[in-house]
């Protein structure tokens, strides 16, 4: 994880430095085989393509993304560069083997937090971050970003977390950061032994309108008998 940490030229870091003010998203799938997806979306402002740039808006995220493709290649990112409506942006993703090696091993996770926790327990798997690093705009050995928006989704019951808002029927947790963010952290503790089911409120639900229903006609029937 150290070894992650010094890598002053990734690729993820380098293009956030470039963008002052960024949006992205980054999200993360955790697979039934534990298997994980990280996939991570830049979008620039028009003040970004207006300060740096006389060119057009594609041109001008390809001209950062062309300064970092041997990066990208090194640390086997797959990389796009997306034309939407003139409201272009850079698509990175990776596949880890499982959730150790993508704590280890995810770039923009190791610089933002100073510790990464990952204990496994029985059924139980548990992720922690210590150390937030609140990242500086004139500091050249970090990123600057305006808005990170984290998800993380997990196919199974989640038991515990500090999400600030969760995605019920996708099961995907929430964490945001933005330049006033002082402290933050990631808590998320889940149980293998036990899918995510996405429909359980309303499973519930038809099960207690069910006995209701039953306790509703055996009240009548046993009412009939009696006045008979």
């Amino acid at each position: 994880m150290e070894r992650i940490k010094k890598l002053k030229s990734v690729i993820l870091i380098i293009i956030l430095l470039l963008m002052t003010g960024c949006n992205v998203n980054y999200n993360v799938t955790i697979n039934e085989d534990l298997s994980v997806l990280e996939n991570v979306n830049i979008k620039e402002t028009d003040e970004f393509y207006n300060i740096r740039y006389r060119n057009t808006k594609v041109n001008a995220l390809e001209d950062v993304l062309e300064l970092h493709l041997d990066q990208l290649k090194e640390h086997n990112y797959q990389y796009k560069l997306v034309d939407n409506d003139n409201n272009p942006y850079i698509l990175l993703n990776k596949k880890y083997q499982n959730i150790d090696n993508y704590l280890n091993n995810s770039l923009l996770f190791n610089d933002f937090f100073d510790e990464i926790k990952y204990q496994k327990k029985d059924n139980i798997i548990k992720i922690e971050t210590e150390g937030f690093n609140r990242c500086e705009e004139d500091n050249p050995e970090r990123f600057y970003v305006d808005k990170l928006t984290i998800g993380i989704k997990c196919p199974y019951k989640v038991i515990n977390h500090n999400a600030i808002r969760v995605d019920e029927k996708r099961n995907i947790y929430y964490y945001e950061i933005d330049s006033t963010t002082e402290d933050f952290k990631i808590l998320l503790e889940f149980d293998v032994t036990k899918k995510h089911n996405p429909y359980i409120k309303e499973i519930i639900m038809i099960i207690v309108l069910t006995i209701i229903s039953i306790g509703m006609w055996i009240f009548v029937i046993i009412n009939k008998k009696k006045k008979n």
